[in-house]
């Protein structure tokens, strides 16, 4: 470009203008693979967003759960709880409503992208658009959304730190670092600001990509401010206000000559203060007051004798030589107290020894499907939850804390009779013991049933069938879920006499397939067929054709 006092040539503006051009073409030359990239990122967060929603509702499930059994007490963290729920839900819903109103402006009011305020980022005809992202976040006067949102984010960021102790450094920091607002380093014509670098000059699915990632923020922000004040209603309570003798054992259920173990303490103790326990019969007597004094029976070292304690906790042992169902076991704790007295507690336990056993049972069906969560209940009677192993051929099985069950994740089917075993083991007395397995069979999940409207075919109104968008797979009369999406379909009618096929790739009907639809008329048949379709099993299918008749 020529200065003020140099005026430019025709063939400077010319080449000026060839630049600008070239450098818009490169602008908008956004590779598809990047387009789709940005879309599973995209989905990958809206679904951490629905995550955080259900654990937070949950959390504020349990304030209200807490302030009924006590209002006094529990009010006013539910009211600071509410307070962040307000400000997270307003700040999210702002950003939706800025996520919708991109996609309208570019693909137009009636967008196939949204359903009420939900989007479905890979429908998004205008993805690599960079130009509307732009004018709705940023805008020509630099005053747009971006700005406000600039603002709220700072607000709300601040407001979560007002709630926090001080002391919580870890929790204040991270705030800070999560809901970050700063403007990324550079200098004159490179500087950039927050605004900017976000949302100026993006394809259109970058910036929805950007405003979900500042909503899963939102969320998780509001999560871990929710959670420390859930937390707060019992943070300065004392628990202790009864003294009970109290017996811990690994398990009341030993096997054959293995070991029982337990501990036996009070339930409130000082550390500085060393119990005397025995274990033995225990007697007593009744005192003036209606009270009971408690002894032990017989000669110590006799019938009765002392544990050793560790920490203020006794540790008692007994080698289970023989089978029984119930083993009862008892004594007292004996603790010195002001005034040079002692009170003594009694206390009361039993276990079973058994033979080892092994319980492995699916929760659903008697065989293990491909791609879906098969839950499995695994138990060794006499054995904690936490001490068992499971482990499995041909797939995967892991803990279900949700549920407090297993779930197994197997790779392939066994067509050719190879079926999957899962091999259990259980820490029993600090060593590893295998308690058994059980082979189970493998089949791939049935195969989805294609539909458009909710309907197989039959007879269908022209207009109702214009009225849908696409066609649908799910599966029936089948205990699992499992999402089917379908890949591609062919509508196929004859028009004059000729077959016309028109194909369409992902499951939403074509511009072409509606032309061919519309020129149908009352009593011509459609066929929609070829219909491919994949769920999470990774596993390809064709699916039966649907035919429809026109009324």
């Amino acid at each position: 470009m020529g200065a003020t006092n140099c005026p430019e040539t025709p063939r400077q503006r010319m080449i000026a203008m060839m630049y600008l051009v070239l450098t818009a073409l490169l602008a908008l030359n956004v590779s598809r693979e990047i387009i789709e990239a940005f879309v599973l990122v995209e989905e990958s967060l809206s679904t951490s967003v629905e995550t955080f929603d259900e654990k937070n509702q949950s959390l504020y499930a349990k304030f209200s759960a807490a302030e009924m059994k006590n209002p006094e007490k529990v009010r006013p963290w539910r009211e600071k709880a509410d307070k962040v729920k307000k400000y997270a839900h307003s700040l999210s819903n702002f950003i939706q409503d800025k996520k919708i109103e991109i996609i309208q402006k570019a693909d137009g009011k009636d967008a196939a992208a949204i359903h009420g305020r939900t989007i479905y980022s890979d429908s998004i005809e205008s993805a690599n658009n960079l130009d509307y992202g732009g004018v709705v976040m940023i805008g020509p006067e630099y005053n747009k959304a971006a700005y406000a949102l600039h603002d709220s984010i700072d607000n709300y960021r601040e407001f979560l730190k007002s709630i926090v102790d001080p002391t919580q450094i870890g929790l204040i920091t991270s705030f800070e670092n999560t809901l970050n607002t700063d403007d990324p380093p550079g200098e004159g014509m490179d500087k950039k600001t927050w605004e900017t670098v976000r949302f100026d000059n993006l394809p259109l699915i970058a910036v929805i990509t950007m405003l979900s990632k500042l909503q899963t923020d939102i969320s998780n922000t509001e999560s871990d401010a929710v959670n420390y004040l859930f937390k707060q209603i019992d943070a300065k309570d004392v628990k202790v206000n009864k003294i009970d003798a109290v017996v811990k054992s690994k398990s009341n259920y030993v096997f054959l000559n293995g070991k029982y173990s337990a501990e036996v303490f009070l339930a409130a103790f000082d550390t500085t203060q060393t119990p005397q326990i025995y274990v033995g019969k225990v007697d007593s007597s009744q005192n003036d007051d209606g009270s009971y004094s408690y002894f032990m029976h017989g000669e110590q070292g006799v019938d009765y004798d002392t544990i050793p304690v560790i920490n203020g906790k006794g540790v008692y042992e007994a080698t289970a030589n023989r089978l029984s169902p119930s083993i009862e076991w008892g004594g007292l704790i004996e603790i010195p107290v002001p005034g040079g007295t002692v009170e003594r507690f009694p206390f009361k336990a039993d276990y079973q020894v058994a033979e080892a056993g092994l319980v492995v049972s699916p929760t659903k069906m008697n065989v293990f499907y491909i791609g879906v969560d098969n839950p499995v209940d695994i138990s060794v009677p006499g054995v904690p939850k936490e001490n068992i192993v499971a482990s499995m051929t041909n797939g995967s099985i892991k803990v279900d804390k949700a549920h407090g069950g297993w779930v197994v994740r197997p790779l392939k089917g066994d067509l050719t009779g190879k079926k999957t075993k899962i091999t259990v083991t259980a820490d029993v007395d600090g060593k590893k013991k295998e308690m058994g397995s059980v082979t189970f069979r493998v089949k791939t999940v049935p195969d989805p049933v294609a539909k458009v409207g909710g309907k197989k075919g039959g007879r269908i109104p022209k207009t109702v069938l214009l009225a849908q968008t696409g066609v649908f797979a799910e599966i029936e009369q089948f205990d699992f879920e499992m999402p089917f999406k379908v890949t591609s379909f062919d509508v196929t009618a004859n028009i004059k006499g000729y077959e016309v096929v028109e194909h369409a790739k992902g499951n939403r009907f074509t511009s072409a397939q509606f032309n061919l639809i519309n020129k149908l008329r009352r009593g011509n048949k459609i066929n929609i067929e070829n219909i491919k379709a994949r769920g999470e099993d990774k596993i390809k299918r064709s699916l039966s054709p649907l035919i429809f008749k026109l009324q």
